[in-house]
């Protein structure tokens, strides 16, 4: 079995901490957007949703990274992965 290369270990890094940071500023600014506006409550929403979306988002770059690198086996467990998530969602706002 061969290690992830490099690039993809960089790559999943950077997809979690850009998903990480960015949740935190929107929550941040949408607390502190709550004693002045209406928007605080919007911004906090979406910074809820960005941290939300990260998983979901690393298993997309995963996939692609695999699919550079020719590893076809772990793009399609990264498919199926993604495939179980996308059901629960649709099947979680159904409920």
């Amino acid at each position: 079995m061969k290690r992830q290369s490099a690039a993809t270990n960089h790559a999943l890094a950077l997809t979690l901490k850009i998903g990480a940071y960015s949740a935190f500023a929107c929550i941040v600014a949408g607390l502190l957007l709550r004693w002045g506006s209406s928007w605080g409550n919007k911004v906090t929403t979406i910074g809820f949703l960005i941290l939300l979306a990260t998983p979901g988002l690393r298993i997309v770059v995963a996939c692609i990274q695999f699919f550079r690198e020719r590893e076809y086996k772990y793009v399609l467990i990264s498919l199926g992965v993604l495939a179980v998530i996308v059901t629960a969602y649709v099947l979680g706002v159904q409920a």
